[in-house]
């Protein structure tokens, strides 16, 4: 006798991103999680978050499905080491050309527009109170 076989479901993007959230977000076991959104079997909700985990919401568009190759680890630590050289370079750099306080006050206001001051501040060793202190001094004197 044969037996009938179901066929394969196909869940949405957002039935995955939703079994993740409550599975991670929420602390719900997967066994409540599947019987609540109709899901056949725990493993795909398992497989969902390990693809989340690698790669984001993205690797559940179907246009990037085939495309997408894991950056290996190894690469990413090459390239995250490399930053922090360049980083280290450049901050010495600074601290050389910008010897005084006031012209590290300069700095931060002249690039405030494009960088985050509090991430500027901590690049050339200044406290933020001081930086507004100086800015609000300077708002004074002009006026």
């Amino acid at each position: 006798m044969k037996k009938n076989r179901q066929q394969y479901s196909r869940y949405s993007k957002e039935i995955k991103l939703e079994a993740i959230r409550r599975v991670i977000e929420e602390e719900q076991p997967v066994q409540q999680v599947i019987s609540e959104l109709g899901i056949r079997h725990r493993d795909n909700v398992y497989e969902w978050i390990k693809k989340y985990k690698k790669l984001g919401p993205a690797a559940f568009d179907s246009s990037l499905k085939n495309s997408i190759k894991p950056i290996e680890k190894s690469q990413v630590e090459q390239q995250l080491e490399e930053l922090k050289v360049e980083v280290e370079a450049l901050k010495t750099y600074l601290e050389i050309l910008l010897q005084g306080e006031e012209d590290k006050f300069k700095a931060i206001q002249a690039l405030e527009g494009q960088y985050p001051v509090e991430i500027l501040c901590n690049v050339l060793d200044v406290p933020k109170n001081e930086f507004f202190e100086y800015i609000h001094r300077q708002d004074t004197l002009n006026n």
